[in-house]
């Protein structure tokens, strides 16, 4: 659960990404309506430089394989809010995207960066943080991630509803999250003049697949047999994490 203070911060990020939307779109919007572009949210891609954790700079001659938590949350129903408009508010559907995920991705960033997760890619209606693996503690780093996976469905989706709600009387979105543990290849993916960075492995494919809950978060199986070794031990202890 997130202290008063962190809150505080998640608030902030809600609105400051609230209130470049709300620039952008008055710069724009009627363009993006007229024309029926598509919105990217997209980040700018980079040749070495890099926000995977312990990898400040990434190079295609040195793949490296390292263990990672992967947190994959998104929002639900994004389809639907793009295609439908809510009754009473003079809204098209892809302002309304475009405000919730300005809203959403900060604050998912902000949220997860209080437990050393790092945002490594923004999915449209989405976001990818990873965890590093603490050497010899791996409870604590998946701990880690579960906690700030709750955090997100939980704290941060309350501030990001109820700011939305005050601004344009939306209703509330909601969120899924996954969480997974596995190895993954760090490399440069693309071709020249247009390399990403980019984890790949198992953690990030299963925690997009069970990032489909609804204000909830599901957990993978390896997940779980990375808590303490015992047999006895490991899924107490796992059932206390998820009541925490």
């Amino acid at each position: 659960m997130l202290t008063t203070s962190q809150k505080q911060e998640v608030k902030k990020a809600v609105v400051l990404g609230l209130d470049n939307a709300e620039k952008t779109w008055k710069k724009i919007g009627s363009e993006l309506l007229k024309e029926g572009y598509a919105f990217d949210h997209a980040i700018e891609a980079h040749l070495e430089p890099s926000r995977i954790p312990g990898h400040p700079l990434v190079s295609d001659n040195n793949p490296v394989v390292e263990e990672f938590v992967a947190v994959m949350v998104d929002m639900r129903d994004s389809s639907k809010h793009l295609k439908t408009r809510v009754n009473g508010i003079a809204m098209e559907g892809i302002q309304r995207i475009y405000f919730e995920t300005s809203a959403l991705l900060p604050a998912v960033a902000v949220t997860t960066g209080f437990r050393e997760g790092v945002v490594t890619e923004y999915l449209g209606d989405g976001a990818l943080v990873l965890f590093p693996v603490q050497v010899g503690d791996r409870p604590k780093s998946v701990r880690a991630a579960y906690q700030a996976a709750r955090d997100c469905v939980d704290d941060a989706r309350a501030i990001i509803n109820e700011e939305l709600y005050r601004r344009y009387k939306l209703p509330s979105i909601d969120l899924g999250a996954g969480l997974s543990l596995s190895k993954a290849l760090v490399t440069l993916v693309g071709t020249p003049g247009n390399l990403q960075p980019k984890a790949i492995g198992e953690c990030v494919w299963e925690a997009s697949k069970l990032s489909g809950g609804r204000n909830a978060v599901f957990v993978a199986e390896g997940v779980k047999k990375a808590w303490p070794a015992t047999q006895g031990e490991r899924y107490a202890s796992f059932a206390r994490l998820l009541r925490d």
